[in-house]
């Protein structure tokens, strides 16, 4: 494989990847009695993120402190890059050691959680208190990494200003 067609891969399936995960959660984000993503999901939302910028020993074998919070990022990030890596294994294992560092160094408090992220930045990337505003009002936001599938799908709630929600399955 060429640098370039390599270059592509990466983009190709970052792109499905970020799609993937997009969909799973949003998909868990239905209240239903019969929906698993959104039983297991929901203990992401209960985590109290503090100032802690280290990351947790546990976070080293993905273990984010509850089985279910672990499960939740297993299902949510893990599965899709997995499958993917499984199918192309070069751009696959690429982004699966990304999502790792990622997930281990930057997701919890340095990026995704960080109050203090802010402004231009988070018109591109699903970080700080783009993916705080998620949590505040939970039908909202549901992009990781990049915020291009809630502008797609018209999920985007920006601080004091909303488009349309078009939510899945009726109201979320």
């Amino acid at each position: 494989m060429s640098y370039l067609g390599f270059v592509f891969s990466l983009i190709f399936y970052f792109m499905i990847w970020t799609l993937c995960s997009y969909w799973i959660h949003r998909i868990a984000h239905i209240p239903h009695k019969r929906n698993v993503l959104f039983k297991i999901h929901q203990a992401h939302h209960k985590v109290q993120y503090g100032e802690s910028y280290a990351p947790s020993l546990g976070s080293f074998f993905f273990w984010f402190g509850s089985w279910k919070a672990s499960l939740d990022v297993w299902i949510s990030l893990t599965l899709p890059v997995v499958i993917i890596a499984i199918i192309d294994p070069v751009p696959g294992v690429t982004l699966l050691i990304f999502h790792y560092f990622y997930e281990v160094f930057f997701s919890s408090n340095v990026l995704d959680h960080n109050p203090k992220i802010k402004g231009g930045v988070t018109r591109i990337f699903a970080i700080g208190q783009y993916h705080l505003q998620h949590h505040r009002v939970q039908r909202w936001n549901y992009s990781f990494f990049i915020t291009l599938w809630d502008h797609v799908f018209r999920t985007v709630k920006k601080s004091g200003k909303t488009t349309e929600n078009r939510a899945v399955g009726g109201s979320l």
